[in-house]
């Protein structure tokens, strides 16, 4: 029987995307945010990463978690002007690249291969509180985290 090719940078088997799409999401931008980040002057755009949310202590309406960590595809994007990162079929984080993005986001490299975004919920929603990390693998990872240090 023969072997399958290479994996894709990923690292997941480019026969497990259909699967992966339908239980994660596309881990893809719209069509519009994308427009919109292009025309800002778009440095980076990776998508269909595979990663993780996890959640500490979180509140928000309807829902708590003390600890929870649940798989997620998704795609960072960077413009001039701000960082999106996107997980599973919704944005995540979108803020400006400015002095208050160094205080509301912290980006670390987590790994050789993986970039990791830390917050606190309650920065971006008084309906929302606790920490949330989204770590995302890709190839990119140290290039990211210098990208977004370099200001």
């Amino acid at each position: 029987m023969a072997r399958r090719p290479a994996t894709l940078q990923s690292g997941y088997d480019p026969a497990m995307k259909p699967l992966r799409r339908i239980l994660l999401g596309s881990g893809r931008l719209s069509g519009q945010l994308r427009a919109e980040l292009g025309a800002e002057g778009m440095l980076l755009l990776e998508e269909e990463l595979p990663g993780s949310i996890t959640y500490r202590n979180y509140r928000a309406p309807g829902r708590y978690a003390s600890w929870e960590k649940k798989a997620t595809s998704g795609a960072i994007a960077i413009s001039s002007r701000r960082l999106v990162v996107w997980t599973g079929n919704v944005k995540h984080i979108d803020v400006l690249r400015s002095g208050a993005f160094r205080a509301a986001v912290d980006v670390t490299l987590d790994g050789a291969d993986c970039v990791r975004f830390g917050y606190d919920a309650g920065r971006f929603s008084s309906q929302r509180s606790g920490q949330v990390e989204v770590r995302l693998r890709t190839p990119m990872a140290a290039h990211i985290v210098d990208l977004l240090s370099a200001q």
